[in-house]
């Protein structure tokens, strides 16, 4: 009965669209119990396509590998809300993953588990993030995905503000541009590379105003009602940065350990007059998915 934990992940991180990625302190653990029948069912799943994502996952195992089909029951248990932006699809994908692995008599491979996952997740951002922990830069080249992992500095830390709604990825995406003008991709490709810089040399204050102006952030805002307010709430309060975390609803800033809590106070405020938003501080995880 293999399970898993998969942590979190907040992805983009303003300018990186579908390629930076950090993992976060919250988890899923994805538990899968063998079935003789061959079935594949999800007891008491709170997300009805829970076992038709794990199907799909284990039909990739079977044609990647060449192996015999298996049946099993998945379960989920952990705090990765869904529909906010964490990347609780990828926790599931990447779970029933590595169980299918452990079933299926594979050695642990990392490097499959993001192919697999990605490959029916549609981008790897979350994927590889949620696999190896830490902050990942991930891209195609030669029609393969290729990534590095950074630890994240132990003195940042994640403030969290989860609205209660819900922002569809699907939507989120549907109503993005299908063309930048030269400024913006520009500003974009600086940004990114000045993000990724500063996280892989571990010096955090180096990401001061690098969040910013992000341009799918603009067109998601209408979907994330809240996002200009905490964002100039949370820097008021001495935030390193803010992002929409992946498509959203959730936002996040980015804070020295010193300042989260002043951080929090000032998103949850601005929120009160919103529908209020659960905020917490969370640590980043540099462990990645993890054998329980």
């Amino acid at each position: 009965m293999p399970a898993f934990r998969v942590p979190a992940s907040t992805t983009n991180l303003g300018h990186g669209f579908d390629c930076l990625g950090i993992a976060l302190g919250f988890a899923n653990t994805i538990t899968v119990t063998p079935r003789p029948d061959g079935e594949i069912v999800a007891p008491g799943a709170a997300d009805p396509g829970l076992a038709a994502m794990a199907v799909r996952v284990r039909d990739a195992c079977v044609a990647r590998w060449s192996t015999r089909s298996i049946g099993f029951a998945v379960t989920v248990a952990g705090d990765v809300p869904i529909a906010r932006g964490m990347g609780s699809s990828a926790t599931i994908l990447l779970g029933v993953a590595a169980a299918c692995q452990e079933l299926m008599e594979r050695p642990r491979d990392d490097a499959e588990l993001i192919e697999i996952a990605a490959a029916i997740e549609g981008h790897p951002d979350n994927v590889a993030a949620a696999c190896l922990g830490g902050f990942t830069v991930v891209g195609t080249a030669g029609g393969r995905l290729r990534w590095s992992r950074f630890a994240v500095p132990a003195d940042l830390v994640a403030v969290v503000a989860i609205p209660p709604f819900e922002v569809k990825t699907s939507e989120a995406r549907r109503i993005l541009p299908h063309q930048l003008t030269r400024a913006e991709s520009v500003l974009a490709l600086q940004r990114t590379a000045l993000i990724a810089a500063a996280l892989a040399a571990g010096r955090a204050e180096e990401l001061r105003g690098l969040f910013d102006d992000a341009w799918h952030e603009r067109h998601r805002a209408g979907l994330n009602p809240g996002l200009v307010e905490a964002r100039a709430a949370a820097a008021a309060a001495g935030a390193i940065g803010t992002i929409l975390s992946g498509s959203g609803s959730t936002v996040l800033s980015f804070a020295t350990r010193i300042r989260a809590e002043a951080v929090r106070a000032a998103v949850e405020a601005s929120y009160g007059n919103r529908g209020g938003a659960v905020t917490t501080i969370t640590a980043f995880d540099n462990g990645g998915c993890i054998r329980m």
